[in-house]
């Protein structure tokens, strides 16, 4: 049976000199061969990894090296794992952090399944849409983008409605649907769209009982958004 380890905020540390490493792009490079290393450790690998959430300290500046560490790691066409990214208005020293969510599959596990389904958006970055393993289903960090015309939706409402029919529409294409959520991890950049997003989750989920739900104020997410909502399911 597959398994999942989760490590939380790593940091572009040296093991040899504990120190973090100082130039930006080694740093953020030496997180991932951090990673590397403890999955090697695991019995698993890199390509291993369902998802990450990415903590930095300015987003313009920061969101590119992600991207072409990423690239450098899984190739420049991926497929990558799911990952949220979102600006902070603190991590003490550093400028980044990152969560990983990564799966030790068992022998007889199928390979990860990247999922794009028809009808959906492209990713704007170095990340998948969703993707599944045996049992799970990670989703990405969901925006309000609009597959017509891959444009954020205008009005704070009918944005978090998108994002949620975009939701929709990447797990009802392996078969899932929105009672078989472990995890919603949301995202805003004011307090006051909390009251939109759960509204319309409630509605989504039909008013029956919600999975653990996770809420961050953060200081900006990519494009200037306002509002993703990240989710996990499992059978």
């Amino acid at each position: 049976m597959e398994s999942f380890i989760t490590l939380k905020s790593q940091r572009g540390i040296n093991p040899d000199t504990q120190n973090l490493v100082a130039e930006p792009t080694k740093r953020v490079m030496q997180i991932f061969r951090n990673l590397k290393k403890f999955a090697e450790e695991s019995n698993t690998n890199i390509k291993e990894v369902v998802r990450l959430v990415v903590f930095v300290a300015d987003m313009a500046r920061d969101r590119p090296i992600v991207n072409k560490t990423q690239k450098e790691l899984w190739g420049d066409d991926g497929p990558f794992p799911c990952r949220t990214i979102v600006e902070v208005d603190y991590l003490g020293d550093d400028f980044i952090e990152i969560d990983f969510t990564l799966r030790v599959p068992a022998i007889d596990s199928a390979p990860l399944k990247f999922l794009s389904p028809e009808g959906s958006f492209s990713p704007t970055g170095t990340w998948s849409l969703g993707l599944k393993s045996d049992d799970c289903v990670f989703v990405s960090g969901m925006r309000g983008i609009n597959p017509a015309d891959n444009k954020l939706v205008i009005g704070e409402a009918p944005r978090a409605r998108q994002a949620l029919e975009n939701l929709k529409l990447i797990i009802n294409s392996v078969g899932f649907n929105f009672s078989q959520a472990i995890s919603i991890v949301i995202y805003v950049t004011e307090e006051r769209l909390l009251e939109i997003v759960e509204m319309l989750i409630k509605k989504y989920w039909e008013n029956k009982p919600l999975p653990l739900m996770e809420v961050h104020i953060v200081t900006s997410l990519n494009d200037n958004d306002i509002i993703e909502i990240e989710t996990t399911f499992s059978r």
